[in-house]
């Protein structure tokens, strides 16, 4: 029997692998693909802002499953070019939130 409380890090996990592989095979060229992965960059390091203070190993672990889902399905454009426009965006998005300068609705 599942029992979701206890397995929602595995559930999520590859829900976003599965989320990965479809994003990345609709994407149709290497330029829409190095958007949406700096995009998503982006919403992971607002993420790991978010929780900085609370536990935060399941998080990194779900989007890492992202992360692969993406690479695994990503058909145009080089993985080392994904792998790096993900980190720049998640570091960039968490030094601007830390700075002040995004800010989200509740802060």
């Amino acid at each position: 029997m599942f029992e979701f409380y206890k397995n929602w890090f595995e559930f999520f996990f590859l829900a976003l692998v599965v989320i990965g592989i479809l994003i990345a095979l609709s994407s149709p060229s290497a330029v829409i693909s190095y958007i949406v992965i700096f995009l998503s960059g982006i919403f992971a390091g607002r993420l790991i802002y978010e929780r900085k203070n609370k536990i935060q190993f399941p998080y990194f672990m779900i989007i890492a499953g992202f992360v692969i889902g993406y690479l695994i399905g990503i058909y145009y454009g080089s993985r080392r070019v994904v792998i790096a426009l993900f980190v720049i965006g998640a570091i960039l998005s968490y030094k601007l939130y830390d700075k002040k300068i995004l800010r989200d609705i509740k802060y």
